[in-house]
């Protein structure tokens, strides 16, 4: 069984998701390149999530 702290998890996942994609959306139309952008945003939204996540598990 999961533990009341993992559910949490993808609701961490999906905020960084959200935020990287603001962050790579607004980077993009600042300096072109729409694809790489978006994408990197994207990615680091999510790794910064899990990390937050297993930062805050711990408090």
């Amino acid at each position: 069984m999961k533990s009341n702290k993992e559910k949490y998890l993808p609701l961490f996942i999906s905020g960084g998701l959200l935020l990287g994609a603001v962050a790579g959306t607004s980077i993009s139309i600042i300096r072109g390149e729409m694809g790489i952008w978006l994408s990197v945003g994207i990615g680091v939204g999510m790794a910064l999530g899990a990390i937050s996540f297993l930062i805050f598990q711990k408090k």
